[in-house]
Order: structure tokens, then C-alpha cells, then sequence
């Protein structure tokens, strides 16, 4: 007895593999419907071998195994089609044991073909303990159904008759345990997916509310001194007043706009060599008003090495990180940026001299919508930052002390051309400006 119990286990374990497998190996890869079919359907004809080759048990007229199990499943959970594949592998590998116990197979794959014809399109519309106990239900007769076949045209041994009970019981037990998890998995599945669809649903009611909450800012602000020009008596200086104000304030809500928009969207589209010394160049020529303004001194220390990415993004990056630091220096202080190679990978250091930040706000730099400026900031800087850098397939790292300053070490992949000969040049080519 326990060995028939022990082979019913391993046919179940054959059956549950695809069961369990095969639809979390799919939904983690998004495979096409079409092609999850196909795969099921090899898998259940894979398991009706097993299942034929392996057997409960066997004489020279029957085989007594849960084959049927994987039939039914094929047939009414993927379709006529996958029905029609699965009985044929039926019948031919079990052709290939002959035997009385043919003719049982060949009735009881013809009852399936014909159930899944007929049932195959209402069967996944009930619900699904009505799926449960349809599907238990046809297996139960099947088998019972194939025993009586096979007393009544050939007669069962009577040492295989305890095995042909336990296999009236054990059959439709299996299919149950089997069904049942099927649907569990199936319905776990929708609803993973129905919560991924509503968290993205809530991140685009949040992405939209906050894009409104931004731009209106800056938009009011630039209406208001827009409707101010109207009148006609206003002085000219107050009139180029006005005017300058509404261009920043317009300035600022394209660049909340661009912000969005590289935090959506971003992978590099045209990538480039990029040369650091003069990127990084460029970016202190743009930040360098701002630096007076707040009486920052900008030293910079930097090498011409070659890197992969999109200019304008990297560009926005340095930039982004540059006016923190400037910002971050409201009594003046010393801005400064350094370049090296550490472990074949392009390194920029840029420190501050500033207010610095706790270990808990560093944790936080680069979450959505968080910020040290308080009611200046958006949060959207840094999180551009960390996306572009993570687009560059770089890496980023910040070390802060409040009172004494804040810096922050990007490492970037060094471009293929450069690799053969950093390590020689290394000490050459520094420059300082």
C-alpha cells in the first residue's frame, strides 16, 4: 500500500510542476498569451509521458496512472486545440505499450476531445469553485469509466483489483488538491496584477496632481505680473521689472516640466563619447553667475577622460548637483570638483563648504518630492540625478556633516577607448582651472 502511495505522489509531482512553475515563470517574463499556451500545452503532454512511464502500477493489459488529470486540465483550461494535442499523446505513446488497455484510452480520450468541444468555452466562464467541481467532477467518471471498461471487455486481475479502488479514490482526490491550486495560483495572479495596475494608477494621480501643484506656482505668479503690464501708467523700470520677473517665473516652470520629464523618461536616446573635462567645464561656466551672486569660489580640478551617455542629461546632472551646493552656500563659501580614475571608472567629486545635511536626509536624497530648501525646492533634482546616473550605468555617493559640508562622488563607466591607456596617461593629463 505505500508503494502505490508513493507512485500516486510522484505522478502528482508531475502534474503540480507545471501547475506551480510554469505560470510564475511566465507572468515574471510577460510572455505573449499565444506563447504561454504552446508551453503549457508541451508541458502537460510532457507530464502524460511521465506519468505513462512511471506508472502507479502496470500489467501486461493495464496501466494505472493520473494521466487523465493533465488531460482534462489541457483540454478545459487552454482549449480544443491543446485538447486535441494532448489526447493524441495519449494515444500514441500508450500505443507503444499495446495492450487491452488501449481500447480504454482510445474511448476515454475520444469522451475528452468531445467534452472540451463542447464545454471548452463555458467551462472558464463559471465561476471558480463551480470550475472546481465541473473539472472533479468528469475526472471522477473518466476514471470511473475507464475501470469499467476494463471489467467489463477484459476483465481487471484480481491482484490489480486493490489497485484499480485506490485509483477510483486517489484520482479524483488528486484532481481536486490539483484544481484547487491551480485556481488559487490563477487568482493570485489577477490580483498581483490588479494591484499593479492601481499603483500605477495611483502614481499617475499623484504625478498629475503634483505637476499641477508646481507649474501653478510660477504660471499664477507670471499671469499676475502679465496683467500688472497692462497698465498704462507704470514706470519702464517697474514695466522691465515685471517682464523679467514672468520670464523666470516661466523659465522655472519649464524646468519643473524637463525635470518630469527625464525623471519619466530616463534612458539615453543619443548616446555619445562625451569628454568630462568639457562637460563638466561647460557646467561651471553655467553655474558660475549663480556663484558670484552667492559669493562661492569654484575650484576645479579635472582630466580628460571619456565616457558613454546623452550630453544634455549629464549635463543637467552636474548642473543639478552644482546648484545644490551653490544654494547650499548662502554666505559664500568654496565649490569644488575633482576628477580621477578609481578602479577603472571615471570618478567627479563635487564638495561644498555649505549648511550640510543629517544621515537621515541623505537617506531620503533622491525619494520623490523631497527636499532640504523647504518651500524653494520641488525634490525633483536629485531625483533626476540619481535616475540619469542610473541610466549611465553609474553609481552615486553622498557623505555629508551638518555645518561643514556636503560631497558627492559619481562613478561612471570609462569609455572602451580610453581603457588601454588610462592607467599610463593617469598622471598626465590633470589640469587645473
Amino acid at each position: 500500500m505505500l508503494n502505490i502511495l508513493k507512485d500516486f505522489l510522484l505522478n502528482l509531482f508531475f502534474i503540480l510542476l507545471p501547475i506551480f512553475i510554469v505560470p510564475l515563470w511566465i507572468e515574471q517574463r510577460n510572455v505573449p498569451k499565444h506563447i504561454k499556451q504552446y508551453l503549457l500545452t508541451v508541458c502537460y503532454a510532457l507530464v502524460i509521458i511521465l506519468c505513462i512511464t512511471l506508472p502507479v502500477g502496470a500489467d501486461k493489459d493495464f496501466i494505472f496512472d493520473l494521466r487523465q488529470i493533465p488531460l482534462w486540465l489541457g483540454s478545459l483550461y487552454i482549449g480544443v486545440g491543446t485538447g486535441v494535442f494532448l489526447c493524441l499523446t495519449n494515444l500514441g505513446y500508450r500505443s507503444l505499450f499495446g495492450g487491452a488497455g488501449f481500447f480504454v484510452t482510445a474511448v476515454i480520450s475520444v469522451l475528452v476531445m468531445i467534452t472540451s468541444i463542447i464545454l471548452s468555452k463555458k467551462f472558464l466562464q463559471l465561476p471558480s469553485k463551480h470550475r472546481i467541481s465541473l473539472i472533479t467532477a468528469l475526472c471522477a467518471f473518466s476514471g470511473m469509466l475507464s475501470v469499467g471498461l476494463a471489467e467489463t471487455f477484459h476483465g481487471i486481475p484480481s491482484s490489480s483489483v486493490p489497485l484499480s479502488l485506490t485509483y477510483l479514490l486517489a484520482q479524483p482526490l488528486c484532481m481536486l488538491i490539483v484544481s484547487s491550486l491551480k485556481e488559487m495560483i490563477y487568482k493570485n495572479i489577477a490580483l498581483r496584477k490588479r494591484i499593479i495596475r492601481a499603483e500605477k494608477m495611483e502614481a499617475v494621480s499623484h504625478l498629475a496632481a503634483s505637476i499641477s501643484h508646481e507649474i501653478r506656482n510660477p504660471l499664477t505668479a507670471a499671469r499676475g505680473f502679465m496683467q500688472l503690464l497692462e497698465q498704462h501708467h507704470l514706470p519702464p523700470e517697474k514695466r522691465k521689472q515685471y517682464a523679467r520677473i514672468a520670464i523666470e517665473e516661466i523659465d522655472r516652470a519649464e524646468a519643473i516640466i524637463t525635470d518630469y520629464l527625464t525623471f519619466a523618461k530616463p534612458a539615453p536616446e543619443s548616446v555619445e563619447k562625451l569628454n568630462v573635462k568639457t562637460e563638466i567645464e561647460r557646467a561651471i561656466d553655467l553655474i558660475r553667475p549663480l556663484a558670484n551672486m552667492n559669493s562661492v569660489e569654484v575650484k576645479a580640478t579635472l582630466a580628460p577622460f571619456s565616457i558613454t551617455g546623452e550630453r544634455e542629461k549629464f549635463r543637467q546632472c552636474l548642473l543639478n548637483i552644482m546648484k545644490n551646493a551653490v544654494e547650499a552656500m548662502p554666505n559664500g563659501g568654496l565649490l569644488q570638483i575633482y576628477v580621477s580614475i578609481e578602479k577603472q571608472r571615471v570618478l567627479i567629486r563635487i564638495s561644498d563648504t555649505g549648511v550640510g545635511m543629517t544621515k537621515e536626509q541623505i537617506e531620503r536624497l533622491g525619494e520623490p518630492y523631497f527636499t532640504t530648501k523647504e518651500i524653494k525646492g520641488t525634490g525633483l533634482g536629485m531625483m533626476v540625478v540619481f535616475r540619469i546616473i542610473e541610466s549611465m550605468n553609474g553609481t552615486i555617493h553622498i557623505q555629508s556633516e551638518v555645518h561643514k559640508g556636503t560631497e558627492v562622488s559619481i562613478y561612471l563607466p570609462l569609455s572602451s577607448s580610453h581603457l588601454p591607456h588610462v592607467v599610463r596617461k593617469e598622471k598626465k593629463i590633470f589640469a587645473t582651472s
